[in-house]
């Protein structure tokens, strides 16, 4: 497990590295605008991607963890294949919904979105695949397959850049999308899947979605209520300048979560086997949030010029309160972690409203007078909300008898 965590962190760390790397690329050869359309079709992007999950891949990695009477490698080949139909009706999702996004959001997005459609196949995957390899106990893949995307879209960027291209919103999303399947395509192969008695590992998983996973699937489709529906809601609220702001910032912020949530992205097999949630867990998630929220407090201002340009200057200030709400998050995922890996599926959801609603309440009433100032204390004050909703919910979790499928 301490292996398995920390190439998750050490991974995760220059993942967000790198991610800054590219980052300040599009920010420094994109206008203020377009950076922030591109931000906006990406945060989309993403939020849509967990709509297209529906609790197979919750099922299916809970099934790997439990080692049922299926083979680990036979039920992720189901998995696999099970994909290959949900990301297709994510592309023509994306593809079909682009047409109304500009209308329905103050952006300039569709047409970035229509002409990467075909690609935003591959993510989804990176949500799944994280999924699937934490149960089989080889979080590992995940860790490096997001770090090989990285490396690909600095390498996309600069390559087109040092050509002489001219960056654009659309063409960003596109390297973006591409860097994206190739590292889908290499994580595939890498979790050596079987496509034997493919029959009845699907009967298995979908099975699992019924009694267990459409329940985690709703649980966590309702608690994305907070990044990147913050970003859309910027994009209502507020203009497309504060969505990118508000993006480089949670940047910035966002390695304030990351070493506690490989620490329970890695426990997922042990906890679900484990009775209940040992204390030293939660207070080494407390500790690291904490250094590492003060660490990015201490270095936000002279990073944000070096990096992205004195532009944007302002996203400095966002990064106090979006990495304590990253610390915050970060405890709570030892929770959530837990409830997941116990087909708790009632306790998720639940929390997951929690969240959506308190979101929503704070993001209305603090983005419209504060901008994106606002949308960064409204995620903190909803993941402490959701921090105590998910203590509340472990705790009677304890007094209920372990859920059986099937």
């Amino acid at each position: 497990m301490l292996w398995q965590a920390a190439i998750f962190t050490i991974s995760s760390a220059l993942v967000s590295l790198l991610s800054l790397v590219s980052t300040a690329l599009l920010a420094r050869h994109l206008s203020t605008h377009a950076f922030g359309s591109y931000s906006f079709s990406l945060a989309s992007l993403q939020l849509a991607a967990i709509v297209f999950e529906f609790g197979l891949f919750a099922s299916a990695a809970r099934l790997v963890a439990l080692e049922a009477t299926l083979d680990k490698r036979e039920v992720i080949g189901a998995a696999l294949l099970l994909y290959l139909p949900v990301g297709t009706v994510f592309s023509l999702f994306v593809f079909a919904s682009s047409f109304g996004v500009d209308a329905w959001f103050q952006t300039e997005a569709g047409m970035a979105l229509r002409i990467a459609a075909p690609l935003a196949i591959a993510i989804p995957f990176a949500y799944i695949l994280q999924q699937l390899a934490q149960g089989a106990g080889r979080l590992h893949v995940a860790s490096i397959s997001a770090l090989l995307m990285q490396v690909l879209l600095v390498a996309f960027l600069a390559v087109f850049v040092g050509f002489g291209g001219e960056l654009t919103t659309g063409r960003g999303l596109v390297l973006r999308c591409a860097a994206a399947l190739v590292a889908a395509l290499a994580a595939s192969l890498w979790l050596r899947p079987l496509f034997r008695q493919l029959r009845r590992s699907l009967m298995e998983i979908l099975v699992h979605t019924r009694h267990y996973g459409f329940q985690v699937y709703v649980g966590r489709l309702l608690s994305i209520g907070t990044y990147n529906m913050d970003v859309l809601m910027i994009g209502v609220l507020a203009n497309v300048n504060s969505v990118g702001v508000y993006t480089l910032a949670g940047s910035v912020a966002g390695a304030a979560g990351l070493p506690v949530m490989g620490m329970s992205a890695a426990l997922f097999a042990r906890m679900a086997n484990t009775p209940r949630i040992k204390l030293r867990w939660v207070y080494a998630s407390i500790g690291i949030g904490a250094l590492t929220t003060l660490t990015a407090w201490a270095l936000a201002d002279a990073f944000v010029s070096f990096a992205f340009s004195s532009r944007y200057g302002r996203a400095a200030d966002l990064v106090l309160p979006l990495a304590v709400a990253q610390a915050v998050r970060g405890v709570t995922t030892v929770y959530n972690t837990f409830l997941s890996a116990h087909g708790r599926g009632r306790e998720l959801r639940n929390a997951g409203l929690v969240l959506t609603g308190s979101n929503i309440a704070f993001n209305f009433t603090l983005i419209p007078p504060f901008g994106a100032m606002g949308a960064a204390w409204a995620s903190l004050f909803a993941l402490i909300v959701n921090l105590i909703a998910h203590v509340i919910f472990y705790r009677q979790s304890l007094r209920l008898p372990t859920q059986v499928e099937g």
